[in-house]
């Protein structure tokens, strides 16, 4: 036993390195079937091998179920991102007029945050965006995506249906009608046409450039055609065919370096200049996402990576504003002239009296109104009142030795042959004894007097004695005084006699009175003369001063020597130094920059 087990005491060692020999050749192995395996069985004449059973092209859509989901997860996102933005005032208002965002615009507006692939890579925030086009009755929403390896867009139909909860919802592609009245039990569903989708993606499924759904790997074939490129893991040729990786080696490979500007390329990343650089670098060349964090890099203002310290000032929401001062400097203004002489002008003229502080103030003038005499005129005073005047006449018998008048319905006798008459004819130059009237002189009177049979009065003009330049009532009028001599007598009829008034002898020792009844004389036909009383207007006119305003002006003016002007300035809030330098707000204000 001893001899035997000391024989064998290396042999533990020698079966370890067999054993581990062993698990390299199968891993290797592994390896070299595992390529064999999965990669496309897809020959460069669209031929396929036996593996495929006999399919015209391989279906591999199943090895990329992983892929797809974060591809469409990530659309489903986008497109919940813009239906809630697009609200009525934000969408388009023309038919065919669109709207675009980019994602990095969504990431800015805070709608969705940054995107990662399958290969935990940001998506290209400005090829990826969402495009919303108005149509008749509908808006076409266009989501489409660029990461590091494919890019794809979906069609969506939005609207304002009946079974919207917002303004805006997708299209749904059945609806169940229910009949008013009736058990709200959903009848047969109305299923409109189908959608066809060309070149797109719905639902996880793929539908090619015929609108034929088939795997993503025909979906790339027939809508993309990505020449010398491997996507996914597939090769596709200089044709953009499906081909093995030895023809896509002899077909794409060339003499001269392919240049890859700002893409990611056989897992390196290319900057805009063609360098291989860091995933981080070659964001901030070719992506420069402003004011965003994407896979935990800080990207400042200006598109550059930057500390967390300073992207937080730089892109922090507070918004710092300048705000504008404006400075007023008065004009500056010669002394008043003298106030001018006083000169007649327009009664319509208006004074002018405005501020000295105000630099328009320039010209004041001044107004003086006052009575004036300004010419003269003819000013007529009347005064009614009651006169004897002849009216008529009539022929009537009676006595011969008497002469008859009536007066006012009343007969009168006469002794005298002189005929009665009133002193018409008598004028104011005139004062001697007319017929058997006698003057008497000259009286004036504040009320006019009333003839009377045996009395006449004839106007002779007016006393402006008692007034002024005008009267300012009527003035006394004076006239010339006349008295019927010859007796009379009032009597019944002009056959009777009557009696006339007594007759006076006067001698030296006395005076005797004697009464005596005249005799009738024959009776004969007189011309009895018929007088009465009117209303007469009896008038005086004097020229008399016309008095009326008269307006009179006076000015002063100044001038201008230094016009008044107004500076701006831009400054922080509340700079005291402006402020206290006479400077003020206009209300204006702008973002910092």
């Amino acid at each position: 036993m001893y001899t035997e087990e000391y024989e064998n005491k290396g042999f533990p060692i020698r079966s370890f390195l067999v054993r581990a020999l062993l698990v390299i050749i199968f891993v290797l192995l592994l390896i070299w079937l595992l390529p064999k395996i999965l990669s496309p069985i897809v020959n460069s004449n669209n031929k396929t091998s036996s593996k495929c059973n006999g399919e015209t092209v391989c279906d591999l859509s199943g090895l990329n179920a992983l892929t797809s989901q974060i591809f469409a997860d990530n659309l489903e996102r986008m497109k919940d991102a813009a239906i809630s933005y697009y609200t009525a005032e934000r969408l388009p208002k023309e038919v065919g007029e669109s709207s675009t965002m980019t994602l990095s615009d969504m990431i800015g507006k805070k709608l969705i945050t940054p995107l990662i692939d399958k290969n935990n890579k940001a998506v290209d925030v400005e090829g990826s965006y969402v495009k919303i086009t108005k149509q008749n009755n509908e808006y076409l929403l266009k989501v489409n995506i660029k990461d590091s390896e494919k890019e794809d867009y979906i069609l969506v139909h939005l609207g304002c249906y009946a079974y919207c909860e917002s303004y805006l919802c997708q299209k749904q592609t059945s609806k169940t009608t229910v009949v008013p009245g009736k058990s709200s039990t959903p009848s047969t569903p109305v299923t409109p046409s189908p959608e066809i989708i060309k070149c797109g993606t719905k639902d996880g499924k793929y539908f090619d450039a015929n609108g034929n759904r088939v795997s993503e790997l025909n979906y790339i074939i027939s809508c993309q055609a990505p020449k010398c490129q491997v996507v996914s893991g597939y090769y596709f040729g200089k044709n953009g065919n499906n081909v093995s990786k030895s023809t896509y080696l002899s077909e794409c490979s060339s003499p001269t370096p392919v240049d890859h500007k700002c893409e990611y390329y056989g897992g390196k990343y290319y900057d805009k200049n063609g360098n291989v650089v860091s995933e981080v670098n070659y964001i901030i060349s070719c992506q420069a996402p402003k004011c965003q964090v994407v896979n935990g890099y800080y990207f400042g203002k200006n598109g550059n990576n930057v500390s967390k310290e300073t992207y937080d000032k730089e892109c922090s929401t507070t918004v710092e504003y300048l705000y504008e001062y404006k400075k007023t400097t008065a004009a500056k203004l010669s002394a008043w002239t003298s106030w001018g002489s006083w000169e007649k002008t327009n009664c319509a003229t208006t004074e002018i009296n405005c501020n000295d502080s105000d630099d328009s103030c320039l010209y004041k003038l001044q107004r003086y109104d006052r009575k004036e005499k300004i010419g003269t005129y003819q000013k007529t005073y009347a005064k009614k009142r009651e006169v004897i005047k002849k009216i008529g006449e009539y022929t009537a018998k009676s006595c011969s030795k008497y002469k008859y008048i009536k007066i006012n319905d009343t007969i009168i006798a006469t002794t005298t042959t002189t005929t009665y008459t009133t002193v018409d004819t008598i004028t104011t130059t005139t004062t001697s004894t007319q017929g058997g009237w006698v003057y008497q002189g000259r009286q004036s009177f504040a009320n006019p007097p009333s003839d009377t049979a045996t009395t006449h009065y004839v106007f002779a003009g007016a006393d402006y004695s008692d007034c002024g330049e005008t009267c300012q009532t009527l003035p006394k009028y004076y006239y010339d005084v006349y008295t019927w001599q010859p007796g009379t007598t009032t009597v019944q009829t002009t056959t009777t006699p009557g009696t006339p008034t007594s007759s006076t002898e006067v001698s030296t020792t006395e005076q005797t009175t004697t009464s005596y009844q005249a005799q009738c004389g024959e009776i004969k036909e007189q011309v009895i003369p018929i007088y009465g009383t009117i209303t007469v207007t009896e008038k005086a006119a004097r020229t008399e001063p016309l008095y009326g305003t008269v307006c009179y002006q006076s000015t002063k003016s100044r001038t201008i020597l230094t016009p008044a002007k107004v500076d701006y300035k831009w400054s922080t809030y509340n700079d005291t130094s402006l402020l206290n330098a006479g400077w003020v707000y206009t209300g204006n204000k702008k973002p910092k920059n």
